[in-house]
């Protein structure tokens, strides 16, 4: 899940890890964001922790990642509709399945991309998933909001701040 502002994005590692086992170039800042300049390991206990992106080639680079879900374009859906939007990804990926298992053998050569496609489908419906039992509290993490909300009252004093000093 990505949460994306003005100013960053916030990237769960659990996806910044399956990005990494894609064939997507990743910029290298954002795999030394990630895991630093050992090669920090990903886990169970880390997967749901947010990682913080704040340059503008970074925000770009995930805002253009469709199948990694934008938690501010579902945060407001009740389960009910999360399950139909998983329903119609499942769809979408089945059509895609049904697709390319009717091409021949030389058809499916040209067309691995639709395999990219459906797996890149199959993870986007897991982390439907775990926004769902996130949001029936079956599943706990730390959002970022509390570090976004500061930085937005930051904002917000800075600026009043400016108006103060300009009005003098």
């Amino acid at each position: 899940m990505k949460i994306v502002t003005d100013k960053e994005v916030y990237v769960q590692k659990n996806d910044i890890a399956y990005l990494n086992s894609t064939d997507i170039s990743i910029p290298v800042s954002i795999y030394l964001k990630t895991f630093g300049e050992n090669g920090g390991i990903i886990n169970d206990n880390n997967r749901f922790e947010f990682v913080k992106f704040d340059d503008k080639n970074e925000i770009d680079f995930f805002k253009n990642l469709d199948w990694i879900i934008d938690y501010n374009e579902i945060k407001d859906l009740s389960i009910e509709q999360l399950i139909n939007l998983g329903q119609s990804l499942t769809e979408d990926k089945n059509n895609k399945a049904k697709k390319f298992n009717a091409m021949s053998e030389e058809e499916k050569e040209k067309h691995m991309d639709i395999v990219d496609d459906c797996e890149l489908l199959d993870f986007k419906i897991y982390s439907l998933r775990d926004i769902i039992w996130y949001k029936q509290g079956a599943l706990e993490f730390a959002m970022p909001t509390e570090e976004i909300v500061k930085e937005e009252q930051q904002g917000s004093i800075i600026s009043k701040i400016k108006r103060l000093l300009l009005k003098k």
